[in-house]
């Protein structure tokens, strides 16, 4: 701040220096100049009209009398041209000093003015803010999270009853991992304002993550008592939801996360949560409509498409499979081109194969998503380790990309890849 003053400052120093500078030495000199060259003319003039008297006398052009009368008013002439000059000149001189002074209190004033209406002297107040946010715009979101996470240390350390920057702190916890210190702060906002469902919530998550996204009984007592206090608490159905999501209980999944959006409550990612409801409601569809299928019927249409597909497991996958219970195995069709819903599909069990099933419209998801409305699909084979939909690490798959969805002639998959 001192330093931008006493730049503007010696800025405006030499601006006056050029502008005196401009008036005083340089005009006084010509003025200086001016005024003796004016003098030696009325001199030179002087004598040259003294001599041309003196010389008519002498022929007798003029009389004595009349010779002593003109040279009294050459000389007077000549006075008075010498007193006007010298007063012109200290006139001048005088007004000169009105200029520079008149300029100089001008450039001043101007130059306040304009900043005061123009530039940024309300911002100067701030400093550190503009720079801060200037440095931060360009950080990548874990450092703005660590960013962040220090500022709000340095809140709770200011003003250790602050009991919103403590919330937010515990909030910031979660998000690099610190649960510990995480369920520290969520306690030290209850300690001071009591227990309340929106504080009991986010405390079990930390809980959760803490124990391996795990309930035990120590986060259920926690989780118990924050629906108590409030069955529509956003987080606690959000805690809920996720851990039956993770646990194939996608029924459930659906029912905690739709209680969340059906409260209407603020400062709920409404567009996240339906997602991931939509991606619930999915799974489940797969889950259930999946049934197993016999030999080909004769009775499918033949003018519909209809994939025949003959699944067997390689040698290498039967022996690694003998020594653990008997696995599901999904066998479905997606779009080659477009959303990974399942076109149709179908769950059998492991020891099921070799087996030849068929897809068609019969097995799809959804009246929407229908094998008959696209050209061409990717077709899977997975025999799931963990008995869920999807492919995961760890499960053996077979794979047939880009097939027409028209072909009449059987495909054959042998499940020989395991997902790495």
């Amino acid at each position: 701040m001192t330093s931008f003053w006493l730049a503007i400052l010696l800025l405006i120093v030499i601006a006056l220096l050029i502008v005196w500078r401009i008036f005083a030495t340089p005009k006084n000199t010509i003025g200086a100049e001016n005024l003796n060259i004016r003098q030696e003319t009325n001199v030179t003039l002087y004598h040259e009209h003294l001599s041309q008297l003196e010389s008519d006398m002498a022929e007798g052009s003029i009389e004595q009398e009349s010779f002593v009368q003109l040279k009294a008013e050459l000389d007077k002439t000549l006075l008075q041209d010498v007193q006007s000059s010298q007063t012109r000149t200290i006139e001048n001189q005088e007004r000169s000093w009105l200029w520079p002074l008149g300029i100089a209190l001008s450039i001043v004033s101007l130059s306040l003015y304009t900043y005061m209406t123009l530039g940024a002297y309300s911002k100067l107040n701030s400093p550190v803010a503009i720079n801060e946010n200037d440095a931060h715009s360009e950080l990548s979101p874990e450092q703005m999270l660590a960013f962040r996470l220090q500022q709000l240390q340095r809140e709770v350390k200011d003003d250790p009853t602050n009991s919103q920057a403590w919330f937010s702190l515990g909030q910031a916890y979660i998000s690099v991992g610190e649960f510990d210190n995480s369920i520290a702060a969520f306690d030290r906002v209850m300690k001071q304002v009591g227990e309340h469902a929106e504080l009991l919530g986010p405390k079990a998550q930390a809980m959760y993550y803490k124990n391996n996204q795990q309930i035990n009984a120590d986060i259920q007592a926690v989780i118990d008592k924050a629906l108590a206090l409030d069955s529509l608490d956003a987080s606690t159905n959000i805690l809920l939801g996720m851990d039956s999501f993770s646990n194939q209980d996608f029924a459930k999944a659906v029912q905690y996360w739709e209680v969340v959006l059906n409260s209407d409550r603020p400062g709920i990612s409404t567009q996240a949560l339906a997602g991931a409801v939509e991606e619930a409601k999915n799974r489940l569809r797969l889950s259930s409509n999946m049934a197993s299928s016999g030999e080909v019927s004769a009775e499918v249409d033949p003018n519909l498409p209809h994939l025949i597909i003959e699944v067997s497991l390689a040698k290498s996958v039967q022996e690694q499979l003998m020594s653990s219970e008997d696995k599901t195995v999904f066998i479905y069709a997606i779009a080659a081109e477009g959303p990974r819903m399942p076109l149709a599909a179908v769950k059998i069990k492991a020891s099921d194969l070799p087996i030849t099933i068929i897809l068609d419209d019969e097995k799809a998801m959804t009246p929407q998503m229908r094998l008959s409305s696209v050209d061409k699909v990717h077709i899977y084979a997975v025999v799931s380790m963990q008995g869920s939909v999807g492919i995961k690490s760890g499960d053996y798959k077979a794979e047939a990309l880009n097939v027409d969805a028209m072909v009449k002639s059987p495909i054959p998959m042998q499940i020989s890849v395991q997902v790495p």
